[in-house]
């Protein structure tokens, strides 16, 4: 399925988008020290042409970060970009690719255009401006734009004339995004452990963006397994609702929000599990 609106990606350097994300979690709610630790990275430019027109809407655009205005925060996957990217090489590159892959699967689904013997970029651009009504013009900005990330991160080889997917790395990352493969027995062990933790101090609301960064910064750092948003949202939706120990209901949204849980065709902002005794 072609997304209804491809998106633009105004900064296409991985190094220089990994690099903001830092400036972002590293001065959470803060809008102005985020401002000002980016525009460090790009020096002489203003704050409108690189914070607000270049890395505030690119990161969006790829879900990237969440919030508005002093509530700018990294979600999930952005976090455990940030989080492998000291760890060793292999796993780094896993990682990035496993989020670049899913971001391609809901925003883009440019991999899926591909074949064995590779897709000529002009062919790709013209499928995509006659499906979304865009001038090829307007198409082939963000087209490029979107290759450049995705060949940086090897799951394409070459953009100009052709784009040739990268089988083995493509494979290899949906192994890895393969929900599962997850354990579901320590995936609740971890739930419940870091719901108990933030629930501590919002009378057992806990808001489910907020979870998932915990729950797949957990496996990340303690047992080097990449859980992206999406394998987390099947894991969860996976596990009982109603056992005898334990009850989970989740809190429906009351306004516009960004990543929402969904289950059963039904969004939710927000789970609470009421812990029961034998």
């Amino acid at each position: 399925m072609i997304p209804e609106s491809m998106p633009l990606i105004k900064e296409t350097r991985v190094d220089k988008l990994i690099a903001s994300l830092k400036c972002i979690a590293n001065n959470a709610f803060d809008r102005y020290q985020q401002r000002d630790c980016i525009l460090q990275l790009y020096p002489g430019k203003s704050e409108k042409s690189v914070f607000r027109g270049m890395i505030v809407t690119s990161l969006r655009h790829m879900g990237l970060i969440l919030g508005y205005e002093g509530a700018l925060r990294i979600s999930a996957n952005a976090r455990i970009i940030i989080e492998s990217n000291c760890m060793e090489s292999e796993l780094k590159m896993a990682c990035l690719r496993a989020v670049m892959y899913e971001i391609d699967q809901t925003k883009f689904n440019l991999i899926g255009k591909l074949t064995d013997s590779g897709v000529t970029t002009q062919d790709l651009i013209s499928l995509l401006a006659s499906s979304q009504r865009l001038q090829p013009a307007r198409m082939k900005e963000r087209v490029l734009s979107w290759l450049s990330i995705l060949n940086q991160v090897k799951l394409i080889d070459n953009v100009l004339p052709k784009v040739i997917a990268n089988k083995n790395n493509i494979d290899q990352t949906n192994h890895i995004l393969d929900a599962s493969r997850i354990d579901q027995n320590l995936f609740t062990s971890t739930l419940f452990e870091q719901y108990n933790r933030l629930g501590r101090n919002t009378a057992g609301i806990v808001d489910i963006t907020d979870l998932r960064s915990e729950v797949s910064s957990i496996f990340l750092n303690g047992n080097s397994i990449i859980l992206s948003e999406n394998m987390f949202d099947i894991v969860l939706r996976s596990v009982p609702i109603s056992t005898p120990s334990y009850l989970i209901s989740f809190g429906r949204s009351m306004g516009a929000e960004e990543k929402l849980f969904r289950i059963q065709q039904n969004y939710y902002r927000t789970i609470s599990i009421s812990f029961l005794k034998e």
